[in-house]
């Protein structure tokens, strides 16, 4: 197949998508789109050279402060990607397919996904175009309402503008073979082979371990070490909470299937037993949003007891800081909650046909809305917890000053509530996408085609 063929093949295949393939795609566009925009706006802030004092953003204007802003962006596009993972997932099996009918006129099974990373590079350069457009004219009509003179200082330089799309697209065409991997392509049918084992309990040691490097380091004391000692145990246990995610989803389904006492919470258990993965997959960046906003309120604390202590207002800086941190905390959690609808759209897409037995055998389609809310809070619940847990004992021994009950309940307090935010959210999102379920639950889903 020549590559010309090959984009038409492709073209054609676009052209004739549903209606819920389309809004699939547009999903993909803004992922796309904002995750070109935050590499933007990361890059842009590095390549700023000197200080320059203003009252408007001490964040981009300080030379010390820019790092940790861009760091900060770039963190952002995490859950950007698994929002993408989630939604490329989605329709994965019905693309094969559709596109197994083309290894009957020839294609070989390279040929078929090259058309899927083709379908990828198109839906990628869509959304990274858009969100560059967006950032550098957004850019600089910030700096013009915001009356910044030096505007050669701030703005983006050209060079790098094609270079993040081009990195974005490449992501895409990554996540796109990535979704596919498990996917046989045969003339005769597609079929996922997945073997699905279960999660290592040694998944959980990550997190363990980075909890157990920031406990030595605040005893150790606030020297170099320490500190140096603390950020490795920090950076050790955000990769812990994903990577524990699933083990943490496993146990906690196992142990709501043995104290089960009604058919919902049993039904809800066993599904998550069957497959924790894919759960853990999800709850993973909500966990790390808990942990974030758990580590920002005791950095919080910090500032504001030093305030008080010195009779003194809190500084602008730090008004700005956290305000800035608590925006993209809830940006995080909306991005995490939307990639949750997907994948409740991807599980009802593989089950549908027993949510329709099911409901064809007696089950009211109430008591299986009940059984999808159960199943969100049983993988929520342990992973928020956790994650929170494991920043609060890793950051407590760093705090300055003695401790107090005061502090105990801060510390504590800002836990529970970013853990009953997050939990809130996953079950309020589970609990709107009750349509999804009711599609599913359709006696149409059991007839044979």
């Amino acid at each position: 197949m020549t590559t010309r063929v090959l984009f038409a093949v492709a073209a054609m295949l676009a052209r004739g998508t549903s209606r819920p393939e389309r809004r699939r795609r547009r999903l993909l566009v803004c992922g796309a789109a904002l995750a070109t925009f935050f590499l933007l706006g990361a890059v842009n802030l590095v390549l700023i050279r000197g200080t320059t004092h203003t009252r408007w953003a001490g964040l981009v204007s300080e030379e010390g402060l820019r790092p940790g802003t861009a760091l900060a962006l770039a963190l952002l596009v995490v859950p950007v990607l698994a929002l993408l993972y989630q939604a490329g997932r989605v329709a994965q099996a019905t693309q094969e397919r559709r596109l197994a009918a083309l290894r009957l006129a020839g294609a070989t099974p390279g040929e078929v996904r090259l058309i899927g990373v083709v379908e990828a590079v198109r839906v990628g350069t869509a959304g990274a175009v858009i969100g560059g457009i967006a950032y550098v004219s957004g850019q600089r009509l910030a700096m013009a309402a915001l009356g910044v003179g030096d505007t050669a200082r701030y703005a983006i330089p050209l060079w790098p503008v094609p270079l993040v799309p081009v990195l974005v697209v490449a992501a895409a065409v990554a996540v796109s073979l990535l979704v596919s991997r498990h996917v046989v392509v045969s003339p005769l049918s597609v079929a996922r082979r997945a073997s699905r084992p279960r999660p290592s309990a040694f998944t959980v040691l990550p997190l363990v371990l980075g909890t157990s490097l920031m406990v030595v380091s605040g005893i150790s004391g606030a020297g170099e070490f320490g500190v140096r000692l603390f950020f490795l145990g920090a950076v050790i246990t955000v990769v812990g909470v994903p990577a524990g995610a699933s083990r943490l989803v496993l146990e906690s389904a196992r142990l709501a299937g043995r104290w089960a006492r009604t058919p919902e919470t049993l039904l809800a258990a066993r599904a998550l037993e069957a497959d924790p993965r894919a759960g853990g997959r999800t709850m993973a960046v909500v966990g790390l949003v808990v942990a974030f906003g758990t580590g920002t309120g005791v950095f919080e604390w910090d500032v504001v007891r030093n305030a008080t202590a010195n009779g003194e207002p809190i500084e602008r800086f730090w008004l700005v800081s956290f305000g800035l941190v608590y925006l993209a905390l809830l940006f995080a959690l909306f991005v995490a909650v939307t990639a949750l609808v997907v994948h409740r759209a991807e599980t009802l897409l593989e089950g549908a046909r027993s949510m329709a037995a099911l409901a064809a055998i007696g089950a009211p389609v109430a008591s299986l809305r009940r059984s999808a809310l159960r199943q969100t809070l049983i993988a929520a619940t342990p992973v928020c917890a956790i994650a929170a847990l494991a920043v609060l004992i890793g950051m407590a021994p760093g705090m300055s000053g003695e401790p107090d009950l005061t502090l105990v309940a801060w510390m504590a307090g800002r836990a529970l509530l970013m853990v009953a935010l997050a939990v809130a959210a996953a079950a309020a999102v589970t609990a709107l996408s009750g349509r999804l379920l009711d599609r599913a639950a359709s006696p149409a889903r059991l007839r044979a085609e």
